[in-house]
């Protein structure tokens, strides 16, 4: 009998080996808040073209991570193992193990939900604050335009 605990550790490892490991994971999400919050403070933009293509590689990859989220639903559920105490104090067992740390297979993958999110969210407010800054320097080149003498 395989030990339950390790293979979920193994699919956690598999998630977070798309984004370079479970450290790596982590520093991304780190990053992706970072470019959210300068993105928001103005500091960061993108064009909407770039933002375009951006958005749909997160899209992609959300929409991959959609398609085992239903399975993922159910390993945060306790297993219908039965009634008596043994039952109750396996199915706890197998809880912890897909919830445990952060490298247990649910936290790992509730993380990268998290920063794709993050980093769509990112992107959009990048994209606006382009448009945003090309309206500005529009009005300000055409306040110097319209003083230019006859």
């Amino acid at each position: 009998m395989t030990d339950g605990a390790n293979d979920s550790r193994t699919v956690a490892a598999r998630i977070a080996g798309v984004f370079g490991g479970e450290d790596k994971l982590n520093q991304m999400n780190t990053d992706a808040k970072r470019m959210l919050a300068d993105a928001e403070a103005g500091r960061w933009a993108v064009d909407e073209e770039t933002g375009s293509h951006l958005r749909r590689a997160v899209a992609n990859m959300q929409s991959r991570l959609g398609d085992v989220t239903p399975r993922i639903y159910l390993l945060k559920q306790a297993p219908k193992f039965g009634n008596d105490e043994y039952a109750r104090q396996a199915a706890d067992h197998f809880l912890t193990a897909m919830y445990s740390d952060d490298r247990s297979l649910v936290r790992v993958f509730e993380a990268a939900q998290e920063l794709l999110e993050t980093l769509r969210r990112a992107i959009d407010v990048a994209i606006s604050q382009y448009d945003a800054s090309e309206e500005a320097a529009t009005r300000a080149i055409s306040a110097f335009k319209d003083q230019e003498p006859r």
